[in-house]
């Protein structure tokens, strides 16, 4: 089988092809293309898209699943990649798997610990979930809330060797205490080759997603669904 994986849940992101098995969860990467960080994703998505397929010779048809990451995430970003997988599963009739940002985040990552993920809700606010590894897999400790920013660092009295990761340090770690232990940047937005390789384990547990009600999950409501349910 081959995977298409999308992600896009910030104004940049990433494509990768993956090819594997429909019954094991094992796949190897063929390519992964980084969407430049000096445009937005909706001026660079398609072009990296048909890149990929070029680089790989593949064709559309070829594509037996569409992996996208479904936020948290940023409204520009999400609507590209969201819109970019129902319409070529529409198209080329490739199932869909839907992705979540923090799993895919902490899936690539080795630390042993706790893993502290915010992603940046604009207005002083993170969307942060807490997650740790065991030998079950990733398993989330703390679902996730949409706190203050600053609350977001009480994360490092409430559990024991917590890493901080998330598209969120980005703008905040010049902000953060001297004790916090933040990773390392490449660690701290999502890739599409780690959400094609989840992907694959839910393919293998026949775990796939309807496209007709595949949605979006922004880090916030819009200002005027916020103001509606004022």
């Amino acid at each position: 089988m081959k995977i298409l994986a999308l992600e896009t849940t910030e104004k940049f992101g990433s494509v990768a092809l993956l090819e594997g098995n429909h019954v094991v969860a094992e796949t190897q990467v063929l390519a992964e293309t980084m969407l430049p960080k000096d445009r937005r994703s909706s001026q660079t998505f398609h072009p990296a898209l048909h890149t990929l397929l070029q680089k790989t010779q593949t064709t559309p048809q070829e594509i037996d699943y569409v992996a996208v990451i479904v936020g948290p995430g940023s409204f520009t970003g999400l609507r590209v990649g969201v819109t970019a997988a129902k319409v070529f599963a529409y198209t080329t009739g490739a199932k869909v798997v839907a992705l979540d940002t923090f799993q895919t985040i902490a899936a690539a990552m080795s630390h042993p610990g706790t893993i502290s993920i915010g992603v940046d809700a604009q207005r002083g606010e993170v969307v942060s979930a807490v997650l740790r590894r065991t030998k079950r897999g990733i398993e989330m400790v703390k679902e996730p809330m949409l706190i203050a920013a600053s609350d977001w660092w009480e994360h490092a009295e409430q559990y024991d060797n917590v890493l901080f990761t998330g598209p969120a340090l980005e703008r905040w770690a010049g902000k953060a205490p001297p004790h916090l232990v933040p990773a390392a940047e490449s660690d701290w937005f999502p890739k599409a080759s780690v959400a094609g390789k989840l992907a694959a384990e839910r393919i293998a547990s026949g775990l796939l997603d309807d496209v007709w009600s595949l949605l979006p999950i922004y880090s916030r409501l819009s200002a005027a669904e916020e103001k509606r349910n004022v």
